[in-house]
Formats: C-alpha cells, sequence, structure tokens
C-alpha cells in the first residue's frame, strides 16, 4: 500500500467557534475543511480565481471520534479517496492532541457553468490528485 502526502492545514480554535457544552461545535468542521481543500482547489483554478470556478460541491459527510475543544489547535489532513471522470471525493481528517478527532468525505464535481454539465478531469490534473490517493 502507497503512502500518499496529504495537504495539511492546521487551525487555532477561536473561542467563537465552541457551543455551549464547552467544545467546538459541530458545524465548524465543516468550514475548515473546506478552507483545508484550497490545495486541491488550486489544481483545477490556481489562482483560486472565484470568476473561473470550475468545482461544485455534490454531498458530504462527517463523523465524530472525539470532542474537540478551545485552547489547542487542529490540524486537518486532506487526501483525495477516489478520482472519476468529473467527480471525486476528498477524504479528510481532524486531529487535536495527536488523536484522530472527526473524518470528513466530500464529492466534487468539476462543473461547466456555461453549459451546466459535468466536465471531465483532464488527465493533468488526475496525476496531480494521484499523488495524494488514500487508498482504502
Amino acid at each position: 500500500m502507497s503512502h500518499p502526502t496529504p495537504f495539511e492545514t492546521t487551525f487555532d480554535v477561536r473561542f467563537c467557534e465552541t457551543d455551549a457544552l464547552g467544545h467546538v461545535g459541530n458545524t465548524v468542521l465543516v468550514q475548515w475543511f473546506e478552507a483545508a481543500r484550497d490545495p486541491i482547489f488550486s489544481f483545477f483554478t490556481p489562482e483560486l480565481d472565484i470568476n473561473n470556478w470550475p468545482l461544485i460541491l455534490a454531498s458530504y459527510k462527517v463523523d465524530f471520534h472525539q470532542q474537540l475543544y478551545y485552547g489547542k489547535p487542529v490540524t486537518i489532513k486532506t487526501y483525495i479517496s477516489r478520482i472519476g471522470g468529473s467527480s471525486f471525493d476528498v477524504h479528510q481528517q481532524v486531529w487535536q492532541n495527536e488523536q484522530h478527532c472527526a473524518t470528513g468525505l466530500t464529492t466534487l464535481v468539476h462543473f461547466d457553468f456555461a453549459t451546466q454539465r459535468s466536465a471531465p478531469i483532464s488527465d493533468e490534473v488526475k496525476a496531480e490528485m494521484a499523488r495524494h490517493l488514500l487508498e482504502q
């Protein structure tokens, strides 16, 4: 089994991201996951130009394994877990205190807004994504 290189993004947990129970609110992780996908977005639009944005979100799922807390940074590890003809899956993990606290799975579609249809992912982009492919 290969050992792909994840993209890693670290965030300081902000006080406003905690809830009344004192841990990170469940909707915060979706925002962290999106921000940590920037390196993958740049495969399709290197300047991250929102006027030339060729991706749409088809679905996402988050599994919570441990609680997350204010005062300790979190690291998001981002991998590709599936590469299709026009869509792909992004597997992300949240780590805090060296513990795997949550997992996210997002399906994105390469999309042509002019035709309002999915578009094939180029072989060049697929090759870049394959360097980060997490075999499950």
